[in-house]
């Protein structure tokens, strides 16, 4: 793959949601937590959640979701987290194709000291490539997309994969990737949204990327 004078491509991909299966681990957590079952989707719940948060949807208070969280967070629960299917392969696909994989998500590692070691042994124990994780900044007006920007230049971003539509609308708003739009990881809680570059799984993802480090390569031809 040709690059340009400032490096390779940079495919950005969320961790939670997107390669692995945060809601239904904190699910399983949480059950425990609390001391009952909190049904998944197809056995109890809508295969529809129309933008609620976790805790609204689960059918908790906010204060006693946050400190359910808080313990999840603190007890190393995400280094079990499950991974999709062919989520691994995916990051050793896009590097055979020449491209950085780039790690961002919006764990805030500022304020638990697990959060960073957690998530690099998750990401080392399930075979993971990737070379750079980049954390929420934690600042009301920034997101882990401004930070991407301030470290490779918008100009180097060929993809982005997430699963929060809110995400999603701040990826768009720096104009990255520039030549295309982001890819929606689908669950429940996003199908109420209606957007164009939805995947179903790690394999509609693949196919998008290949098509946005395409789209980057023509573009500097």
């Amino acid at each position: 793959m040709i690059t340009n004078g400032h490096g390779k491509p940079v495919v950005a991909l969320d961790i939670d949601g997107t390669l692995g299966d945060y809601h239904g681990n904190f699910l399983d957590f949480a059950g425990r937590y609390f001391n009952e079952g909190f049904p998944r989707e197809g056995a109890g719940r809508p295969n529809l959640n129309p933008g609620l948060p976790l805790w609204e949807w689960m059918g908790l208070g906010i204060r006693e979701y946050r400190d359910a969280k808080l313990a999840y967070r603190q007890g190393g629960w995400k280094r079990w987290m499950p991974v999709y299917p062919d989520a691994p392969e995916l990051t050793h696909e896009i590097r055979a194709a020449g491209a950085e994989v780039w790690i961002c998500t919006t764990r805030p590692y500022l304020r638990l000291d697990n959060i960073d070691p957690d998530t690099r042994e998750w990401l080392r124990r399930n075979g993971f490539e990737y070379d750079a994780v980049l954390f929420d900044p934690l600042t009301e007006d920034e997101t882990k997309y401004h930070e991407l920007v301030r470290q490779v230049g918008v100009e180097r971003i060929a993809s982005v994969t997430d699963d929060l539509p809110e995400m999603i609308e701040a990826a768009e708003y720096l104009r990255i990737p520039n030549r295309t739009v982001p890819i929606l990881r689908d669950q429940i809680y996003n199908r109420h949204v209606n957007f164009a570059r939805r995947a179903m799984n790690t394999n509609d993802i693949w196919r998008y990327v290949i098509q946005d480090l395409e789209r980057w390569n023509r573009g500097i031809e």
